[in-house]
Parts: structure tokens; C-alpha cells; sequence
């Protein structure tokens, strides 16, 4: 079972190392010596403005990397093996580097994941010589299942452009290509991962570049590391409580 208060207090130590009374505390400070032009300050007076200060320093830690850690969190929390900034190693040989660029480069492609990883599991060659690191081997969150089952995930921003998803597309074949030739029999799931759906409705920002199942949007992702368990509106929940916290400490400051 996930430990929602574990995830909490892991979240609050990724997005900062002092707790938020000490955050709050800091920059009331920083308003009081001047660190705020008085202008500012009059024109939103302190309340608002020391909530903006304390938003600011929160909102520097969300890169992909606040993501990572709580995908980390959450899959070892219901027992699985998980490591972010993880290097694949392995070899791409000469048919699998030819497949999956005449794929790419077919100007009517029409992306098949479980053809693709199917053909590409067929061609690559096994090999016994030295496992190899290539460029873009690096996976964001890797997770082994106790049944051997590997995920690899790529978490990117919420709106990739058509570009960014074609690179990202090549990457997830180049990873399975990567780890066929050290175990053609693996049970391998590459994902495009994006923390929260930034549209209405269904997430379909460029999808003639990506097989709708390459790609992971926030409800899915989160449950897909916890195994099922752990949902966005967990997640939102505790950023709420987090950000309830913090409210109550600029409040008190302020008495």
C-alpha cells in the first residue's frame, strides 16, 4: 500500500530543505531589509507580496527532476527496483539502426508500438561483447518489476513541439533496441511520460508522431509507477495540503 504521508514528506524534501515555516520565516526576513522595492511593496502590499517570494522559491524546483523523484518514491514505495538517470548499455547493430531510421523518415508513417518493438526485437542481434553507452541512453526512471517486466521513462514538459517528439519517438526504439541485444527475451515498456494533461479532453498535441501507447499523461503515469495505487488527484492532494501549510505560516508571520 502506498504511505500517502510518506510521499507528502518526500515531496516537501525534494521541493525544499527547510521546512516551510523556515521558507516563510526567510523571506519575511528578505521583505524587511529591503530585498523588496517599497514601490512593490505598495503596490500589493505584504501579504501578497511575501506569498509571491514564497511561490518563487517553490516554483524553482519544478523541473523534471521533482518528477523523477516522485516517480522513484512511488515505485519503491510498493516494492519495486527504481533508479532515475539510469544508462542503458548495449549495442544497436547495423539492421536495427537502418529500421528505425527508414521508420522515421517515411514521410506517411503511421506509428505501430507493439509492430515496431515486435520487429525490432526480431533483428536485433544479440551480443556477447561488451554493452556499449550511446548518446541518449540515459533514462529518466527505470523500474525492474519483481517479474522481470522493465519500464523506461522519458518525463518531458507538457507540451513537446512536433520535433521533440519525433527525437523522443527514435530514443524509445534505440532504448529497445539497446536492451534486446542484451536480452531478446525481456519484457520491455518504453514510455514518453508527461506529469499532468495540459488540454481538454484528450492529450493529442502531435500524434502522428507517436503510437498513443508510447506516451504516458499524468493519471497514467502515476499510476503506472505505483503500480495502480496512485493517482494525480493524490498528488494534487498533497501539493494542496503542502500549499495549506504554507498559507498559515505567511499568515502568521504577518500577525
Amino acid at each position: 500500500m502506498i504511505d500517502k504521508n510518506e510521499i507528502k514528506k518526500h515531496v516537501e524534501k525534494v521541493l525544499s530543505k527547510k521546512s516551510g515555516k523556515e521558507v516563510v520565516a526567510e523571506k519575511i526576513k528578505d521583505i524587511d531589509n529591503g530585498d523588496v522595492s517599497p514601490f512593490f511593496l505598495a503596490l500589493f502590499g505584504k501579504k501578497i507580496t511575501l506569498t509571491a517570494k514564497v511561490a518563487q522559491s517553490y516554483q524553482t524546483k519544478f523541473g523534471m527532476s521533482l518528477w523523477e523523484q516522485i516517480a522513484q518514491k512511488l515505485a519503491q514505495n510498493v516494492g519495486w527496483h527504481c533508479e532515475t538517470q539510469y544508462k542503458l548499455y548495449g549495442e544497436i547493430n547495423p539492421a536495427s539502426q537502418r529500421y528505425i531510421h527508414d521508420l522515421l523518415e517515411t514521410k506517411d508513417y503511421a506509428p505501430n508500438r507493439t509492430v515496431e518493438l515486435d520487429e525490432l526485437r526480431r533483428i536485433t542481434k544479440t551480443t556477447i561483447a561488451e554493452p556499449l553507452e550511446i548518446p541518449d541512453s540515459t533514462v529518466d526512471v527505470f523500474i525492474r518489476k519483481p517479474d522481470g517486466t522493465e519500464i523506461c521513462i522519458d518525463i518531458t514538459t507538457v507540451k513537446p513541439n512536433k520535433k521533440e517528439f519525433r527525437t523522443m519517438k527514435r530514443k524509445l526504439l534505440m532504448w529497445a533496441s539497446l536492451r534486446y541485444s542484451q536480452n531478446p527475451d525481456v519484457n520491455f515498456e518504453p514510455y514518453i511520460a508527461i506529469p499532468y494533461n495540459p488540454s481538454k479532453g484528450e492529450y493529442k498535441n502531435h500524434s502522428a508522431t507517436y503510437d498513443r501507447a508510447d506516451l504516458l499523461v499524468g493519471d497514467e503515469l502515476w499510476k503506472k509507477v505505483s503500480n495502480e495505487q496512485f493517482s494525480i488527484d493524490d498528488l494534487i492532494e498533497i501539493f494542496k495540503s503542502i500549499g495549506d501549510e504554507l498559507k498559515k505560516e505567511v499568515e502568521n508571520n504577518l500577525k
